[in-house]
């Protein structure tokens, strides 16, 4: 599914998506098409942080986002990934 029509789909709601089919241009990803894992309509997205939550430590590897279907478009930053360091005393 593409964004225009997942923003049709669930007006006003917290989506959790998963990028299907996605390139990077600059800092830019662009996400071409996309999964709608689930969806809330509540004001508050805590229940679709929770979810995302979920479903990341179960599939880490997962392009997973939360967006809200009233955005325009999906303006996603990639961002590196530092790690957290642990250090043992």
């Amino acid at each position: 599914m593409i964004w225009e029509e997942t923003k049709k789909i669930y007006p006003s709601s917290w989506l959790v998506i998963e990028a299907i089919d996605a390139i990077t241009e600059g800092e830019n990803r662009i996400i071409k098409q996309l999964a709608v894992l689930d969806s809330f309509e509540e004001e508050t997205s805590k229940d679709a942080l929770l979810k995302y939550l979920q479903l990341h430590k179960i599939h880490p590897n997962r392009e997973l986002y939360v967006v809200h279907s009233t955005r325009p478009e999906l303006d996603i930053k990639e961002q590196p990934c530092l790690g957290l360091g642990v250090r043992a005393n």
